[in-house]
């Protein structure tokens, strides 16, 4: 009788902890992941492109974040005052990560 109730109080400690985590994963970055990209071009103004939809441009030195659901999202910068982009990329978002790329385009 004693070792059952170690037992069972042992699995309950587990599940109070393991769900509070959960929550506190949750509330902090909405399920949601990050793509953080950066040009660092030195005269190229980049177009950042993720999953076909446009994100806006990036000035040389700049950088952008796009929160992200979790999954696999293809991404690419392309160059739009004369100078080259990068090629697409692919990248795996994981929730409450953020992954971080660069970008040099001549």
């Amino acid at each position: 009788m004693k070792k059952t109730r170690m037992i069972f109080i042992a699995i309950a400690m587990i599940l109070v902890i393991s769900s509070s985590c959960d929550k506190s994963s949750d509330t902090t970055c909405d399920g949601m992941g990050t793509l953080s990209v950066k040009n660092t071009s030195l005269n190229t103004v980049q177009r950042l492109m993720i999953d076909g939809v446009n994100y806006g441009s990036l000035d040389p030195g700049t950088s952008k974040d796009a929160k992200l659901a979790p999954g696999t999202h293809s991404w690419q910068l392309i160059g739009i005052s004369g100078g080259q982009g990068c090629s697409v990329a692919s990248v795996i978002i994981v929730t409450c990560q953020t992954s971080s790329y660069e970008c040099s385009a001549k």
